[in-house]
């Protein structure tokens, strides 16, 4: 499964949606409501419960390029507190998608 995420479902959309459940940590108890309620509509899915989607949390390949780091700024007067990403981290998680290959310019052009 770590080789290809999706091959254990019968469809982009079933895929889809498990990992947007896994990524959006949805409880196990919501997702077996989601299906038991029919709000999944009628539509044949690969899955029915949160059963199969326990293992999933390897669709989140790139988690360690999203770490927010907590700072705090203090001038006298105001305390203020911000989250950051580590810049190069991001620059490495946009430089290994395939959809932006086709728009990545590695030199300088002239507009």
């Amino acid at each position: 499964m770590t080789d290809n995420p999706g091959s254990s479902f019968s469809s982009g959309n079933d895929f889809n949606l498990a990992s947007w459940f896994v990524q959006s940590k949805v409880a196990k108890l919501q997702i077996d409501v989601y299906f038991t309620e029919g709000f999944g509509g009628t539509d044949r899915r690969s899955f029915r419960s949160s059963y199969p989607l326990q293992h999933l949390d390897i669709l989140n390949l790139f988690c360690e390029y999203f770490v927010w780091v907590e700072a705090s700024i203090d001038d006298g007067r105001h305390a203020t507190t911000f989250y950051y990403r580590n810049i190069i981290d991001c620059i490495h998680y946009l430089t290994r998608q395939v959809g932006y290959s086709s728009a990545m310019i590695y030199a300088p052009i002239r507009e």
